[in-house]
């Protein structure tokens, strides 16, 4: 974190990079989310490492976790009578896949936006911090 706050990189995209990195990271993505960061980095001004950095808030830990979370948020907006039944998940993967996917969608979107202000307000106190003991 303080090597990336020390980058030439203005905070606003320091912060936009934690955010697309967080937002590819829950979002299910399937293995493709450093692929996806790398095609947005062409086209969007962000930190790649912070990108990278955000993108490792998903992982074989926290994932079972996002996904049930995006569930429950999901079956909040789209109602549906099948319920999560973890011995035949995979027979109701249609009427599953669209509570998901919203849940996920929301959710990503919300910690993407959180994680944009929590790292743009550690990078700026940072640079503040390090400019007044430089002075």
């Amino acid at each position: 974190m303080i090597k990336i706050a020390r980058d030439r990189a203005t905070t606003h995209e320091i912060a936009m990079g934690a955010a697309i990195g967080t937002f590819i990271s829950i979002f299910p993505t399937f293995g493709a989310g450093t692929i996806i960061v790398l095609f947005l980095y062409r086209f969007w001004k962000f930190n790649l490492f912070a990108a990278v950095g955000g993108s490792m808030v998903s992982n074989i830990f926290t994932s079972p976790f996002f996904m049930a979370a995006s569930y429950q948020l999901g079956k909040l907006f789209y109602r549906s009578s099948t319920e999560i039944d973890f011995k035949k998940w995979y027979n109701h993967l249609d009427h599953l896949s669209i509570s998901i996917l919203l849940g996920s969608l929301i959710l990503s979107f919300v910690l993407a936006l959180l994680a944009y202000y929590l790292i743009g307000f550690i990078v700026s106190w940072y640079r503040r911090k390090k400019l007044r003991t430089v002075h």
